[in-house]
């Protein structure tokens, strides 16, 4: 249904409050309503967390994310594939996606994964969804969504399947949840095996109390699923429908990473502080950063145009999240968009008694050249 009058007002007044009544994003009402759903109807915490989502579209270009063919280029992507199709049925027009999940080699994601390059596919995966939803929303004036099936056929239990789903899916489905709320309207488990209520009870403290509501677990296969969820015709034809597609089947094993030889430089965090490297970059300055940790904490860069410690001044420039501990050197090389003072927080916030430690560099890259940096300055807060 479009949204009713009520809400209408409430999303006219969110856009007010954010300065957002001109925005492409925003012109979008159930964009809006999405958010307000979201925080149950709560205007001021959904325009808190709507201008957050605004703000990072614009610093990393995430609309210009579906046209980023590196990303479909970088081979992990095919070890972790979830195909996104169209309308799941007729008579509906939410949409259905796939993924093998049962066939992912759990282990060799845990001991390989970088996570930076697994949240950019993860990040694109999303706007492709978003970009389907809103077509299929304008096309049809209702609601839509997207509906996962998520096939555990093939799944055996182990430590690192446990260690995958309270760490880098924790956080990458949090992380997805806080930036696209309500746009998985249902989640799908076929092929459950046995043991699927200890990874319900391992995934269900991250997810959402709206969307626990959203998920469907049976032992049975697909086809128990027509045509109740999924019509015939939008199923593909390897899983026995009437749809002229295959399903992506992750590559095996997940290949193994070189672990970086680098120097890294030891950074103490204490409990419930967050601790802060400064550091001054100019426009279009290439900057590649290295980040290991071996226990969880939080990671956000932030921008500035005056040198200040005043938070409430600093513009977020990449999307902040929960970083789990992985057993690979994270790296990845930041393109400066704007000259000026530069924050990275680390957050040991959560934390009430015990102190934690990661290892970090930073080094300007000029043509073939690598010159390390050092901080401005640290502190904590």
């Amino acid at each position: 249904m479009s949204p009713n009058n009520h809400e209408k007002s409430a999303i006219q007044r969110i856009l007010q409050s954010i300065d957002a009544l001109d925005d492409e994003y925003c012109s979008h009402e159930f964009n809006v309503l999405r958010w307000l759903v979201a925080y149950g109807n709560d205007e001021e915490e959904a325009a808190k967390a709507l201008k957050r989502h605004l703000n990072i579209r614009k610093t990393i270009d995430l609309d210009g994310f579906i046209e980023k063919t590196e990303l479909e280029q970088n081979e992990i992507s095919n070890y972790i594939p979830i195909d996104i199709y169209a309308q799941n049925h007729e008579d509906d027009n939410k949409i259905f996606l796939f993924e093998r999940t049962g066939k992912i080699d759990i282990g060799g994601l845990v001991d390989n994964i970088l996570m930076h390059k697994f949240m950019q596919i993860k990040l694109k995966m999303m706007e492709m969804l978003h970009q389907k939803v809103v077509e299929a929303e304008r096309k049809t004036g209702k609601q839509s969504g997207g509906m996962m099936v998520m096939d555990l056929d093939g799944i055996s239990f182990s430590t690192k399947l446990i260690s995958v789903l309270t760490g880098p899916y924790r956080i990458m489905w949090g992380t997805l949840f806080d930036h696209y709320p309500q746009l998985l309207q249902k989640i799908i488990i076929i092929n459950a095996p046995s043991f699927v209520n200890v990874l319900h009870q391992a995934c269900s403290p991250f997810l959402p109390e709206d969307y626990k509501e959203k998920i469907v677990i049976t032992s049975g296969p697909l086809s128990e699923l027509i045509p109740k969820h999924i019509s015939k015709s939008c199923i593909p034809s390897d899983l026995g429908g009437q749809l002229e597609s295959k399903v992506s089947f992750p590559l095996s094993p997940f290949p193994k990473i070189e672990r970086q030889l680098v120097d890294l430089v030891a950074i103490s965090l204490p409990a419930g502080k967050f601790t802060v490297q400064k550091f001054e970059w100019k426009k279009d300055e290439n900057i590649q950063f290295y980040l290991y940790n071996d226990s969880s904490f939080h990671y956000f860069l932030f921008h500035s145009d005056d040198d200040t410690k005043e938070m409430e001044k600093w513009q977020e420039m990449t999307v902040g999240c929960e970083r789990p501990a992985l057993n690979q050197i994270d790296y990845w090389t930041y393109q400066v968009p704007k000259s000026g003072f530069y924050y990275i927080r680390y957050g040991n916030h959560n934390s009430w008694y015990f102190s934690t430690t990661v290892r970090v560099n930073h080094f300007l890259l000029t043509g073939d050249e690598k010159k390390e940096l050092r901080e401005i300055e640290i502190f904590t807060f």
